[in-house]
């Protein structure tokens, strides 16, 4: 009878035991689950001050272009702005430092494909040929459909997206009033290799050169039905703001020094892009 009683105590003590651990279980998943939320709210919430800041740092700087304070320059700049006791350096960079989509001649485009791509002289000159078909194909109401954002080159046929990522930082589809060449002085280092048809260490040259001293460099060398010295209306704004995580938060602005009939602004917004870089998580 007592060895009875005693199986039953053991059963129960181990069903108990089973319990605890089932229970110890699924409140370390609870306890994790609601760790993983918290962090996930804390970064949404940095993600989203910082947001705010650079869109302060890029509008000061407007702002102060629209006063006349400063004035952008036909090379790239880059402008410190004081706000909420923090310094932001902003970078204004005209659009026709990049490739236009909507203007680029076809051998431009070909040199891109081939220098910035990778691809064979012949394969660039037929995916070059395609796109200025492409951004001519006519709409509904028989004018060129051109391309609306960078995205829209995936619409040319043989476009890969491994081809689309090595160009689009590279290319723009926004500029106004471009006459499709670029202008070097504010052009990527990326793009003053394509200028210079591939060659890496003119190109470095040409970009560290124009950075000392912009009226003293040399830009004899490069094709000029390729290039122009102007600045341009349209711009690129570019600001990074550190999280306290340690990543950081990048934000970019496209915008035509123009009136804007719709909110009164001496600017008109022509884009906008985010992007988060944040450290690894720890796994507790």
């Amino acid at each position: 009878m007592k060895t009875r009683q005693t199986s039953h105590r053991g059963v129960a003590l181990v069903a108990v035991l089973w319990l605890v651990a089932a229970l110890s279980l699924i409140i370390t998943g609870i306890v994790q689950a609601v760790r993983v939320e918290v962090r996930s709210a804390t970064a949404q919430r940095q993600a989203l001050v910082a947001g705010a800041l650079a869109d302060a740092a890029i509008l000061l700087v407007l702002q102060d272009f629209d006063a006349q304070i400063k004035e952008p320059r036909s090379a790239i700049q880059v402008i410190p702005v004081q706000f909420e006791g923090r310094v932001f350096e902003v970078s204004v960079q005209p659009l026709n430092g990049f490739i236009d989509l909507n203007n680029a001649s076809v051998q431009l485009l070909a040199e891109m494909y081939r220098y910035a791509a990778g691809l064979s002289p012949a394969a660039a000159q037929a995916l070059a040929q395609a796109t200025v078909d492409t951004r001519q194909r006519k709409d509904a109401k028989g004018a060129a459909q051109g391309f609306d954002a960078i995205e829209d080159l995936m619409r040319v046929p043989a476009m890969t997206y491994d081809l689309y990522a090595k160009i689009s930082p590279l290319v723009t589809a926004v500029l106004k009033g471009g006459g499709g060449r670029v202008n070097p002085m504010a052009a990527p280092v990326d793009v003053l290799q394509i200028l210079t048809a591939g060659d890496a260490a003119r190109a470095a040259g040409l970009a560290a050169g124009r950075s000392a001293d912009p009226k003293l460099v040399d830009t004899s060398f490069l094709r000029p039905e390729q290039i122009e010295m102007t600045s341009s209306s349209s711009l690129q704004l570019q600001v990074q703001v550190d999280l306290p995580d340690g990543g950081s938060l990048q934000k970019t602005w496209q915008v035509l020094r123009d009136n804007d009939p719709r909110s009164g602004l001496p600017w008109r917004v022509l884009g906008m892009q985010r992007s988060t870089q944040r450290l690894a998580l720890p796994s507790n």
